[in-house]
């Protein structure tokens, strides 16, 4: 759920928050639709839409329906620091590099250090480069490059957000001005997973190709006035753990995320990370 700030773009959107990673989130289970609706309450979170554009290599096909897909005025990372605030929680941030998370003897040691508890909310591979005691979950991940693109103006057809069937570029594109609700002329393109592989070494290489693909699939033949890639290189789980969480069976260490709790979903991810922390909490209170 990540958002980045536009600096020094050389256009008139410096300053706005545009959503990089994941692209909205839905709403199923009973305990996150309360967390949801009280943040809709307070303005954090708004139904974004119920249906996007299905598009091809050549253009937009048709219209798909499906649940309600909730986007965030503030980017998606706003989400996670209200949902935070609202649990009591105090936000903090030290700005370390973390390198290896240790298990010895059932104490727990983050480089070097000793501490009560850990947990590592993050990609599971990721997670075992800090720590060989976490389980490899025989999961693949697709990575992805996202592509930024600010505009003069709309230069497209009213969309929110368009799926894209057998590209080899890109999967999806979003509308952010849709997506946050200022209309500002920005479309996040979500690179191919196989195409995004090859350039994570150099994620800037593949926006030549973003661009044609976009102007090929939403039939416009303006180019964008700034231009960014970002790459994500564990951004999705192929399938996830139906476990909650894992939590070490001596230390108190646990991993959440989105490849657990049934995932790949924002909600699982909330969902994961919940149950771990009152698992966390419950043991540091024994």
């Amino acid at each position: 759920m990540a958002s980045r700030t536009l600096r020094d773009t050389g256009t008139a959107f410096d300053g706005r928050v545009v959503d990089i990673g994941a692209s909205y989130f839905t709403v199923s289970d009973e305990a996150f639709a309360e967390r949801i609706n009280a943040l809709v309450d307070q303005g954090v979170v708004r139904a974004w839409a119920d249906g996007f554009h299905v598009a091809g290599p050549t253009g937009i096909e048709a219209v798909s329906g499906g649940s309600v897909r909730y986007a965030a005025p503030g980017g998606l990372r706003s989400v996670v620091e209200a949902l935070a605030a609202l649990s009591g929680a105090v936000p903090k941030s030290t700005e370390s590099n973390v390198t290896a998370v240790d298990v010895v003897d059932g104490r727990l040691a983050v480089d070097g250090s000793a501490f009560d508890a850990v947990a590592l909310c993050m990609p599971t591979p990721q997670a075992r480069r800090l720590s060989v005691v976490v389980p490899d979950l025989p999961i693949p991940w697709e990575p992805v490059i996202a592509v930024t693109m600010v505009f003069d103006r709309q230069h497209w057809i009213d969309i929110d957000g368009v799926f894209v069937n057998d590209d080899s570029v890109i999967t999806w594109i979003a509308d952010d001005g849709s997506r946050r609700g200022d209309d500002a002329p920005v479309l996040v393109a979500h690179v191919h997973p196989v195409l995004s592989a090859g350039h994570l070494d150099d994620p800037s290489a593949v926006i030549p190709m973003a661009i044609a693909a976009v102007q090929r699939v939403l039939h416009v033949s303006a180019y964008p006035d700034w231009v960014d890639a970002h790459r994500w290189s564990f951004a999705k789980p192929l399938a996830a753990s139906g476990d909650a969480h894992w939590l070490h069976e001596d230390a108190i260490l646990g991993v959440a995320g989105d490849a657990w709790a049934g995932g790949p979903r924002v909600e699982a991810a909330w969902l994961s990370g919940r149950s771990l922390g009152l698992e966390l909490a419950a043991l540091q209170t024994r």
